[in-house]
């Protein structure tokens, strides 16, 4: 399951910075100065959020949490562009809170 909440992460990063990207585009071309920093912060938050589906796999509860914050507040700075990205990171966020930790199997001699 640890792969599986690197790869949604990666997914949605990546759909996070293509919308980032767009909405930045679109504001710039369009003269509105809020969609295009709105779009950079995007941007630039789905590049964190990949680099944090791998971290998730060693402090799994504190990536899961930063996650599911990218997917909403995504969400609310880029709305509908943002869509995919925020199902996949949301899903990664919640798998990664799921995850449990490892016991270490001591042999006694």
């Amino acid at each position: 399951m640890k792969v599986w909440v690197a790869v949604l992460a990666v997914l949605g990063g990546i759909s996070g910075l293509v919308s980032g990207f767009l909405v930045t585009a679109g504001g710039s071309l369009f003269g509105d100065d809020a969609m295009a920093s709105d779009g950079s912060a995007v941007f630039w938050l789905s590049a964190l959020a990949i680099f944090l589906g791998f971290t998730a796999w060693k402090w799994n509860k504190i990536s899961g949490i930063a996650l599911i914050i990218i997917s909403v507040v995504g969400f609310f700075m880029n709305g509908l562009f943002f869509t995919l990205a925020f199902i996949f990171l949301l899903i990664a966020g919640i798998l990664s809170m799921r995850l449990k930790k490892r016991q270490s199997k001591e042999i006694i001699v």
